[in-house]
Parts: C-alpha cells; sequence; structure tokens
C-alpha cells in the first residue's frame, strides 16, 4: 500500500488522519471510511469503502492512495477536488501517467 505524501483528506478525517492509516497498516476495521486511489485500468481514479480491505484476497498491496474521505458523499466530492488538482498541476490527460512514473517520488510505503 502506497499513501501520496500530500495526502488529501476531508474536514471529519482531517484529526484523525494518522490514526486511519495506522489502523489501514494494522488491518483494523473502519466503518464509513472511504480511500480515493488511482484506478488501474481506464478509469481515474477508485472509490473503496475500507470494509472491503478486511476480505482476505483484496488486493491491497499495489493500491496508491490519494485520499480519505468520511462518507460516499464527501468521497466523491474529494474524488472531483482531486480531478480538478491534478489536472491543473499536470494537464488534464497527463496526470495519472505522471502518477504512475513518478511512484517512487511522490508516494510512501506502508
Amino acid at each position: 500500500m502506497y499513501i501520496y505524501k500530500n495526502l488529501v483528506t476531508d474536514d471529519n478525517c482531517r484529526e484523525k488522519k494518522n490514526s486511519i492509516i495506522r489502523k489501514l497498516r494494522m488491518n483494523a476495521g473502519l466503518l464509513d471510511i472511504y480511500l480515493i486511489c488511482l484506478a488501474n485500468n481506464t478509469d481515474t481514479f477508485d472509490i473503496i469503502d475500507c470494509s472491503n480491505l478486511k476480505q482476505k484476497g483484496y488486493p491491497k498491496k499495489d493500491l496508491l492512495i490519494l485520499g480519505i474521505a468520511e462518507g460516499k458523499e464527501s468521497a466523491v466530492e474529494l474524488a472531483a477536488r482531486l480531478f480538478v488538482t491534478f489536472s491543473a498541476i499536470y494537464g488534464r490527460e497527463q496526470f495519472k501517467k505522471e502518477l504512475f512514473d513518478n511512484q517512487n517520488t511522490l508516494f510512501r510505503r506502508y
């Protein structure tokens, strides 16, 4: 699991960010917490419910986590905000490729 160095959170998760990351590492259950991850397919982002990570065969080793949100609506808003931010920085078509290419410098392994 890789976490973006400038991890983006919603207002509800801002103070609990370190606790949530620690619980993710320990494979503890988190309710109503969603991860915004870079998608490996043609989509831009995946919004993953943290309760899915408790499944035994869930592929969490290669997740690239960009944001954490509490609640589904807040996660969708955060994903839209991330899309606009990354599009402005890297260009609309290139930001996903740039993030994958610079994974070693932009993400920390947990």
